[in-house]
């Protein structure tokens, strides 16, 4: 295994219950990395790419140790953009052959093979996001995603949102069991008025529409 080092955010690791998705409630180690190639507008990870806190260097055995004191064997690795990195999640993961492992991303990079018993939880990004187009909206790469075992989670502030979504999901033929609808928000508030303004086309596409467990728990606090 040698010096590799992963690069973490300032939440480095903690352990908690997955508040997002398909694994919702779910406990499970966090491992939040640093660096993204989108800059989404409601991010509420921006110290991870904003350049407002620095990478912090975290050796490898050191990670899978941290990660194996926890009680559960389930391991979310997220971001940032955790595939900006995946050689070296790719050398974690085998040193990790009894965990669940859960890839949070944002559907702009494929992953390679050795990642490939992961569940990726592919997060593309709408017009909402106030990413340009080319760089947010990558066909092939959702195309990858959804031969693999996969979950999309759209993030939802309007119900115009639910017609794009059904644009990606007919260009990309995605798999209507995967989908996700998730309303945006930091507190409470912000997520019902979100899911209330799109819960009835939701119903009417047939998709899941799942809170933000950790903020209705928790609110705005990091590392939980």
């Amino acid at each position: 295994m040698g010096r590799e080092q992963l690069m973490l955010s300032g939440d480095e690791h903690f352990y908690t219950l997955q508040g997002e998705g398909d694994s919702i409630g779910k406990p499970a180690t966090f491992l939040r990395l640093h660096f993204c190639n989108l800059e989404c507008s409601w991010c509420d990870t921006k110290y991870t790419w904003d350049g407002t806190e620095k990478p912090i260097p975290w050796e490898m055995s050191d990670v899978i140790a941290e990660v194996r004191k926890n009680p559960v064997k389930r391991l979310v690795i997220t971001g940032g953009e955790p595939l900006i990195q995946q050689r070296k999640i790719a050398t974690l993961i085998g040193e990790l052959p009894d965990f669940v492992i859960e890839i949070e991303t944002n559907g702009t990079l494929a992953s390679t093979p050795e990642l490939e018993r992961c569940q990726f939880n592919v997060s593309p990004k709408l017009a909402n996001s106030d990413n340009p187009f080319e760089k947010r909206y990558k066909p092939e790469v959702l195309k990858h995603f959804n031969e693999l075992n996969s979950f999309f989670k759209f993030v939802v502030t309007k119900p115009e949102d639910v017609t794009e979504i059904q644009g990606i999901i007919d260009e990309c033929k995605l798999d209507k069991e995967k989908i996700i609808i998730m309303p945006e928000g930091t507190d409470q508030d912000a997520i019902k008025e979100h899911a209330l303004a799109v819960v009835d086309l939701v119903k009417e596409k047939g998709w899941r529409l799942v809170p933000r467990l950790q903020t209705l728990l928790w609110g705005k606090t990091r590392k939980v």
